[in-house]
Order: C-alpha cells, then sequence, then structure tokens
C-alpha cells in the first residue's frame, strides 16, 4: 500500500455551547480559544496543502461548526479558499445545530457549503431531557427556513432511536416528522452509551436488542416509502444525495483532518491529532496509528461493505493491488455459506442479515 496526495478534508470545529450527555466526542465549551484554534489550522493548511489534489469533499465537524459568529465563518472559508483547490464538484458539508444557527450565519455558510447536516437526535422534548440533549427543538424549523431563504436545500438531519424507554410507535413518529421537512438525507444512529459520559451514569443498557432491531428495519421500510433509500448501515438518502465524504472515506479514498482529535489517512497510516485544544495549539505530536499492512488492508475491505452497495468487482484490486476474491477466500465463502453475503453480479456485498450483522462479518476478516 502506499501513500496517496489528499483527496478529502475534514474541519474539526472543537467549540460547543455544552456537552450532551451522550456525546464521547471531543469538545471545548471556552470559545475564547478560537481566535488560536484559527491561527494554527491555517498554520496546518499551509504545511499540508502541497500534497492535496482538488478536493473532492470537506467536512466540518465537531463540536459546533455553526456556533462560529459569521466573520470567523467567513475567514475560515477564506483561509481554505487560499491553500487548496477544489473539484468543480466538490461537496462541502457543514454540521449544524438548529440552536445556534443565525440568518446571517447561513448567509455567509451559502457561500462555500453546499450541504447541510442538522443535529436533531429527537423531536421528543421528554426523550431529549432523558439523554441530555441540549438546545430548543422548537428552533429545528426555523433553521430550516434560513437555510433555504440563504439558497440551500442539501440538507439532512440525525436521529437517534433506541432512546430510553421509546417504543416503536414514537420511533415512527419521529421519522414522520423528519420526511414532513423535505429533507435530502438522514442518518439514524442506535443510541451508543459511551463510558464515561454523564449517560453512562443513568443507564448501562439502552433496551433490548429485539426492539432496537425493530427499530432499524422499521426505519428502512418507512424511509423508502418517502424515497430515502438505505445506502449504508445508519444512513438514507434521495438519489444522488448521499454523503460523499462518507462515501469516499469507507472505501479507503484519502483524507487530511485538521484541528484537536480530527483524523487523517494518507493511503498507508492513519493519525490522529491530540485534544484538548491547549495540547493541540501546543504543537503536541498527532497520535498514529501504525498496524500491519494486512490490517490496513482488512479494515479499509469491511469499512466498504458498511455500504449497501458494497465493493465493485475490480474496484478494490484497483485500489490496493488486491484481488479480495482470492485473498479472502475463505472468509467469503464462510459469510455466503452463513447468508451474510448477497447474491449480485459484478459486486461484493453483504444481506440485510450481513449488514444487520456487520461486527460479526467484519471480524472474518481479522
Amino acid at each position: 500500500m502506499n501513500t496517496r496526495p489528499w483527496e478529502n478534508l475534514y474541519v474539526h470545529v472543537p467549540f460547543c455551547a455544552g456537552k450532551c450527555d451522550y456525546c464521547a466526542f471531543y469538545s471545548e465549551p471556552d470559545s475564547s480559544l478560537a481566535d488560536a484554534w484559527f491561527e494554527k489550522l491555517a498554520e496546518d493548511a499551509a504545511r499540508h496543502a502541497s500534497g492535496a489534489l482538488p478536493l473532492k469533499t470537506v467536512y466540518f465537524g465537531g463540536g459546533t461548526p455553526t456556533l462560529l459568529p459569521p466573520d470567523r465563518l467567513e475567514r475560515l472559508f477564506s483561509m481554505l479558499e487560499k491553500h487548496f483547490r477544489f473539484a468543480g464538484d466538490a461537496e462541502v458539508s457543514m454540521e449544524c445545530n438548529p440552536e445556534s444557527l443565525t440568518p446571517e450565519k447561513a448567509k455567509v455558510m451559502s457561500g462555500f457549503v453546499n450541504r447541510v447536516s442538522m443535529g436533531v437526535q429527537s423531536f421528543d422534548e421528554e426523550k431529549r431531557r432523558l439523554i441530555g440533549r441540549r438546545g430548543d427543538v422548537r428552533k429545528v424549523e426555523s433553521a430550516l427556513e434560513m437555510l433555504r431563504n440563504a439558497g440551500m436545500e442539501n440538507i439532512g438531519m440525525d436521529l437517534i432511536y433506541e432512546l430510553p424507554a421509546q417504543t416503536l410507535r414514537e420511533w415512527r413518529g419521529e421519522l414522520e416528522k423528519a420526511v414532513s421537512f423535505g429533507i435530502r438525507h438522514l442518518s439514524a444512529y442506535s443510541l451508543s452509551i459511551e463510558e464515561d459520559t454523564p449517560l453512562a451514569k443513568r443507564f448501562r443498557e439502552n433496551g433490548s436488542e429485539e426492539l432496537g432491531a425493530e427499530m432499524g428495519e422499521l426505519a428502512v421500510r418507512f424511509l423508502a416509502e418517502y424515497g430515502l433509500e438505505r445506502y449504508e448501515i445508519s444512513n438514507y438518502a434521495r438519489p444522488g444525495f448521499e454523503c460523499r465524504h462518507n462515501w469516499d472515506v469507507w472505501h479507503g479514498g484519502t483524507y487530511l483532518g485538521l484541528g484537536p482529535s480530527a483524523c487523517s489517512f494518507d493511503g498507508r497510516v492513519r493519525w490522529t491529532e491530540v485534544s484538548p485544544v491547549q495540547s493541540w495549539l501546543a504543537g503536541a505530536p498527532p497520535e498514529t496509528d501504525e498496524i500491519p499492512e494486512e490490517k490496513r488492508l482488512a479494515e479499509i475491505w469491511v469499512m466498504g461493505l458498511r455500504m449497501v452497495r458494497g465493493w465493485k468487482k475490480g474496484e478494490f484490486d484497483a485500489l490496493t493491488g488486491i484481488d479480495p476474491e482470492e485473498h479472502w477466500y475463505k472468509e467469503l465463502e464462510h459469510l455466503a455459506a452463513e447468508g451474510f453475503l448477497a447474491s449480485l453480479s459484478g459486486r461484493i456485498a453483504l444481506s440485510e442479515r450481513g449488514l444487520a450483522f456487520w461486527n460479526d462479518a467484519a471480524a472474518e476478516f481479522f
């Protein structure tokens, strides 16, 4: 496996008004460090830009990117345009919390961002309270109006299911509410109770596996009726509105990560910038994920199998020089015998059963 130029960019904006009780991502409540964060971000961008192709995608995650005021957003976009080249059809995504958006921010975003992922998680105020979700769900509709008034239509939402005491009927109601807004994309994640989060101190488990499976199956059926087809284990989109950034990353694409806790992959080695932001600002080196090439190959392969379409014949070979049907002949034969592989012409992909038990399927290759 050889190193390759950067094709995608991830920018971590760590600042957040407050951490929700289920969140295990790195965030920083002290936004007074935003100027120092920006200056170091610009330095790192200048240092790495020469190794990049015209970027296919940019993704702003956090934290809460839309917590930045309009002038800082404008500076951020201008800085990236100064250092990087962009493909003519580049996808530029930004995570957005409804309560932090303003018409001024939406206007600035519309000049650079062409895809928005709105963090809703739940429309049920009681369920939001139980998981410590911050913000006012009533802001969702006004945030959508701000984005659309600014000319942005490629808008998606995130929802979480298997919330404490949530019923199948309540989950259907969440899905009905989401599609009523005419969104182009939906991410539906089962609640994961991460260690060392406030939620873990209150709940050790998040319901029965059987109910969780029923909720996942309901999402697949219900969303398909509204034109949102499942394209990855937890992601649904109208045709042509799949998240291209994640699509490329899941298929072994290279990506540069800027900001504390951001991850990079150069085609051979993956590394993660340090956190908290103070350590990152002080120049602490990233943590490098050095693993044997065989394990890296398997890692790329199984991530592609998270996609409903899997891998096209010859696609993995072109990327790595390895023919998966020869390299993992026994593993694929066993998965087929277990009903984990779909019967498809020209592709290797998991069946519905395989997607439901992706962890088990992935373990075959390690």
